[in-house]
């Protein structure tokens, strides 16, 4: 059976992470290696920040190499037997043509939902010197557009917050994922309030990351602190 193709975009702070992370228990191929604990391949969140050239989102690599990218990348994880295989990162927004040229149209769409100014007001709340009204406004604009007309799953992040089993049910549903009972409690265990994890608390790599001098320890300590997703 061909696998399911999975592709998780919203906006910073939207809740990519939750649901990423509940796929991951629920046990899609969300591409690890992570970068830091926010269930996204690391190496291809570093091509993304290349291809757009983060926080400015200027375009610098053309479509037709991120096409060829996202295939390769998809294809090599489907090697390894996988059922589902996923990605999420919010410059992930601004490639929806591409995931459709590459990942076929059968990719299985899913929007993390968050209203704009609560998105902005949270980074606001990391205290990071980022434009967040364009960073998100552009994101959310690409979003828009991508999705108008397409089907796609909505994942609100309130009601996330506010009943994540039953926002896991949905994805399940929607996926048609066959997890475990053990697997389902482990995804809805990662997203419920008040538990310690990357949802819960104002942290996430910096936006626009450059190495900084002072040494490893300094630079993984900037790139904690922006986004959490």
């Amino acid at each position: 059976m061909k696998p399911t193709r999975i592709a998780v975009l919203g906006v910073y702070r939207s809740g990519s992470t939750a649901v990423a992370g509940a796929l991951h228990h629920l046990g899609v191929d969300m591409g690890p290696p992570f970068f830091e604990g926010f269930y996204e391949s690391a190496w291809l969140s570093e091509q993304l920040r290349r291809w757009w050239d983060e926080p400015r989102l200027r375009e610098k690599v053309g479509q037709a190499k991120r096409v060829r990218v996202l295939a390769r990348w998809i294809q090599e994880r489907e090697q390894g037997g996988a059922r589902w295989v996923g990605m999420k990162h919010p410059l992930l927004s601004l490639c929806g043509d591409d995931l459709v040229q590459a990942w076929g149209p059968e990719t299985r769409f899913i929007r993390c939902c968050r209203p704009l100014e609560d998105s902005i007001d949270s980074l606001k709340r990391l205290g990071r010197k980022v434009d967040g009204a364009f960073l998100q406004g552009k994101l959310m604009a690409a979003l828009d557009r991508f999705f108008a007309g397409r089907e796609y799953l909505a994942i609100e992040f309130a009601d996330l917050m506010a009943n994540p089993r039953r926002e896991v049910e949905r994805l399940i549903e929607y996926l048609q994922i066959a997890a475990s009972p053990e697997q389902v409690e482990a995804a809805i265990r990662f997203i419920e309030p008040g538990r310690k994890s990357k949802v819960e608390t104002e942290q996430g790599e910096k936006i626009g990351a450059g190495k900084e001098p002072g040494g490893a320890a300094v630079w993984a300590a900037i790139r904690k602190a922006i986004t959490g997703r």
